[in-house]
């Protein structure tokens, strides 16, 4: 984050994306306390900034009111199942789209993240951070290729309880190769201009993904 002195809607909005991709991606924990005087000092913020985008992430639903302050919301299994068929629709018809509409640049870019998981499927072990790093850009990249700017957003802003640091600490290291793969075969598929497999390949990653959560994380 940059200086205390840096002002205007440039720095709200860094501070808003700090603390939702913290939240998004687990560094903070379902129920954990989010005191504002900690998280300007964390982010080298005035608290103004920080109190409004507290406000902005509770009005989404991702923090509650807790105890004069706010706290990570804790999702209910029913409600990250209904987030997870919300996905299934948005993401695999995106992964359709993609197959139909992207341009070579992009289907290159797509290939290119591909070559680079399967550097990191190499390794005996695969760093967590690095599942979920790999993990956002493929799917960004496909949902990008989409070329539906109203899809793309949507899909952007109902991700409450996608692939993050928690879900990816209980993935065995089997289970990670598995869903690398399941990326190597969607790319695959987009690549091949095969929109229905695409969608249908998409969507079965995702079910994976939430009966893993479901069984493990529940």
């Amino acid at each position: 984050m940059s200086s205390r002195d840096r002002g205007g809607s440039s720095l709200r909005e860094a501070v808003y994306q700090a603390l939702r991709d913290a939240i998004l991606h687990g560094r903070y924990r379902p129920n954990q306390r989010l005191v504002e005087l900690e998280l300007a000092e964390e982010l080298n913020a005035s608290r103004t900034p920080v109190r409004e985008a507290l406000q902005r992430l509770g009005s989404e639903g991702l923090i509650v009111p807790a105890r004069r302050g706010w706290a990570v919301r804790e999702f209910s299994k029913p409600e990250i199942t209904e987030i997870y068929e919300v996905r299934l629709a948005l993401e695999g018809y995106a992964a359709r789209l993609a197959a139909e509409r992207a341009s070579d640049a992009e289907l290159d870019a797509i290939g290119g993240l591909v070559d680079e998981q399967l550097r990191a499927q190499a390794a005996d072990v695969i760093p967590r951070e690095l599942l979920v790093r790999v993990n956002d850009r493929f799917h960004d990249s496909i949902v990008e290729a989409s070329g539906n700017a109203r899809l793309v957003e949507n899909i952007k802003r109902s991700r409450t309880y996608y692939f993050n640091y928690r879900l990816a600490a209980l993935y065995t290291d089997e289970q990670a190769v598995d869903s690398l793969d399941e990326h190597v075969a969607i790319a695959a598929a987009v690549r091949r201009r095969a929109g229905d497999k695409a969608e249908a390949l998409t969507r079965e990653h995702i079910t994976n993904a939430l009966e893993l959560i479901v069984d493990r994380l529940i």
